[in-house]
């Protein structure tokens, strides 16, 4: 039975207005709302989304607190601002400190995005991946085409100069060539994000990626 019905129809204004009024002397009153509007929700969000993480032959973490994101801001980098102006949830893979791949889903006061983010990456852990997708460069192609096909984007920082220029331009390419990737989608808040079709559309985005990471983990 699904737990989440969608955000409550006031969250986007008090993510806005956070913005604005996000100081200490108003940390009380701003955290009632944010626990209702917030944290309850993505909670709710989170246990449905379960059922779909188990899903794949990769093991994530599945620890409330390391999958999502709490109220407070860390204060030795914002020491004025008491709470987040933004949420998310993260799936990493388990007993891994560098190179974690990643689903996750974030939402502030304007868009949301989801998808498959690496997390803590490093020149080595790159490397390796790189060579997964070297060694099955046509499989990788397929996949990445079919998920461009459906309005996925390729992000990440870039090399200034193109380290493969033995392969063709292609869209596995523009995985090689960038410091740390990303595969995801990011779109403007809209009547989705208040209904339970929101979690329906990150399961099957999830499971659109999901041989991709398979590939990927092994």
């Amino acid at each position: 039975m699904k737990r989440f019905k969608g955000f409550d129809g006031n969250t986007n204004n008090f993510l806005f207005e956070l913005q604005f009024n996000n100081t200490i002397d108003k940390q009380s009153e701003n955290l009632i709302k944010y626990k209702e509007y917030i944290t309850v929700p993505i909670h709710l969000l989170y246990l449905d989304l379960l059922d779909t993480i188990s899903k794949f032959d990769v093991v994530f973490e599945t620890k409330p607190a390391r999958c999502i994101s709490t109220p407070y801001t860390d204060r030795r980098f914002s020491p004025t601002i008491p709470l987040k102006e933004y949420m998310y949830l993260r799936f990493r893979q388990a007993n891994r400190k560098t190179d974690m791949l990643g689903l996750y889903f974030d939402m502030g006061s304007e868009n949301y995005g989801y998808g498959l983010k690496l997390y803590k990456p490093t020149a080595k852990g790159m490397d390796l991946l790189r060579e997964k997708i070297q060694n099955n460069i046509a499989h990788f192609s397929m996949l990445v085409d079919a998920l461009t096909d459906k309005g996925f984007e390729i992000g990440g920082e870039k090399y200034k100069k193109d380290h493969f220029s033995g392969i063709e331009a292609c869209s596995e390419k523009e995985l090689l060539n960038r410091k740390a990737f990303s595969i995801s989608k990011c779109k403007p808040v809209d009547k989705y994000v208040y209904s339970e079709k929101l979690e329906t559309e990150l399961s099957a985005a999830f499971l659109d990626i999901k041989e991709f990471v398979e590939l990927l983990a092994k």
